[in-house]
């Protein structure tokens, strides 16, 4: 189960997690690089993760982050992608691709992206097709794709999951850039790399006011945050109440099943 995979995850450290997550690829017999780097005062790793042809430089990245806020167990955010990866993996690595897929782990999401940033920075992002981040995907039963903007409102990133997801019968919302919040999708974006984009899941009974929350400013959400009246996804955000407990198989492997037919469509239609 990959409830199973969020439980050896949570209540750890950054340093721990990282060593956890070494660990579980290593048993399912997961080959993997490690990219160690320096970025300002700060040291951090990423394990980077190829299936798919190897000999291929067109390329999609599937990711997640495996640091965590001081104080948190970090369940949905964001052992929740890691356990999602891990499972697409294993799915792909049976399966025959035109292009290489790479799954990436990044460190430093937390405190400002500096995993990706550093990642960009030393493998650029030439023969990239697209980019999906993962992000709060083990709470609810709909998939949000997000930020969408003007930068990447007519991708065929977004336009292929779109695809895959109406296919499926899954009910999905398209939302604008969150207030406060971030996903190593937009150290992508901000290099101009269009074809990028976050995946979370949220429970369709709070919709609504997740999309008043979009709209909102910085200090609403402040304010929100301290009187209790933010949707229950985001109170348990970044909070000693991201458990595995608040989590559910279902939405696990809903993702985990739209990426990899994200993933081959992407493959047909970007082959060599």
């Amino acid at each position: 189960m990959l409830l199973d995979i969020v439980k050896k995850l949570e209540y750890k450290s950054d340093l721990e997690r990282l060593k956890t997550l070494k660990n579980i690829l290593k048993n399912k017999k997961i080959k993997f690089s490690v990219q160690n780097y320096k970025y300002l005062a700060f040291k951090g790793t990423n394990i980077i993760v190829d299936v798919g042809n190897l000999k291929s430089k067109k390329h999609i990245i599937l990711s997640a982050h495996f640091d965590v806020v001081s104080g948190s167990p970090g369940a949905n955010d964001d052992a929740s992608g890691i356990a999602i990866l891990t499972n697409v993996i294993v799915k792909l690595r049976k399966l025959k691709l035109k292009n290489k897929v790479r799954m990436i782990f990044f460190d430093d999401e937390e405190i400002g992206r500096f995993g990706s940033i550093s990642y960009i920075k030393k493998y650029r992002m030439k023969d990239l097709i697209a980019l999906y981040h993962l992000e709060l995907c083990g709470y609810g039963d709909l998939i949000g794709l997000w930020p969408i903007t003007k930068k990447n409102e007519n991708s065929y990133a977004l336009k292929t999951i779109e695809s895959v997801l109406k296919e499926k019968n899954i009910y999905f919302e398209k939302v604008g850039k969150l207030p406060v919040f971030w996903g190593d999708q937009d150290s992508f974006l901000n290099r101009g790399f269009k074809h990028a984009l976050c995946i979370s899941v949220a429970p369709k009974e709070e919709k609504e006011a997740i999309k008043k929350f979009v709209k909102s400013n910085v200090f609403k959400v402040i304010l929100d945050f301290y009187t209790g009246r933010l949707p229950k996804m985001f109170q348990l955000y970044h909070s000693p109440e991201d458990k595995s407990e608040h989590l559910s198989e279902n939405a696990l492997e809903m993702v985990s099943d739209v990426l990899v037919d994200v993933v081959l469509k992407l493959d047909k239609e970007n082959c060599q």
